[in-house]
């Protein structure tokens, strides 16, 4: 079962089975207003399959936050027809039951979506000749001013 964050709302539910470079991972796939839930019922994803880390009650909860989906479509799989989720740089092949009726949820949920952290949207206007984005503590979570050598909030070394 999926631990929901404050204001998130489960969409649609179901077994999934994630093709990755290293072979298939079953598990269940959760949309919500805010991410693509996997939770592995086996081996988890490999690092660097677009998944964040494991968390939740048994760390075996995966997530990937909506506001890095582009697209998602069927498409021809490895074994069969798949659900192909485009992310920022990834592409995520998902063999679901219903294809269309979860490629057009996603696409509504990531349409209403929240944007993207601050720390992410401060990024990608640094890229674009911007300041420096604030730094995110990894001791208490706050953000602090660019440039910060300890945490603002709690005091914490950077």
């Amino acid at each position: 079962m999926v631990l929901l964050e404050s204001g998130e709302t489960p969409i649609r539910s179901g077994r999934t089975i994630v093709h990755t470079q290293a072979g298939p991972r079953p598990g269940t796939l959760t949309l919500t207003n805010v991410a693509i839930v996997f939770e592995s019922t086996g081996a988890p994803p490999p690092p660097g399959d677009g998944w964040g880390p494991g968390g939740g009650p048994s760390n075996n909860e995966y997530r990937i936050g909506l506001w890095r989906v582009r697209q998602a479509s069927g498409a021809k799989g490895p074994n069969g027809p798949v659900l192909q989720v485009n992310l920022l740089a990834r592409v995520l092949y998902l063999q679901v039951d219903d294809i269309p009726g979860w490629a057009a949820a996603l696409t509504e949920a990531q349409a209403h979506a929240p944007p993207p952290p601050a720390e992410v949207q401060a990024r990608r206007a640094m890229k674009r000749g911007g300041p420096a984005p604030p730094t995110r503590c990894s001791y208490c979570g706050r953000l602090s001013p660019a440039g910060s050598t300890k945490c603002t909030s709690c005091g914490a070394p950077f």
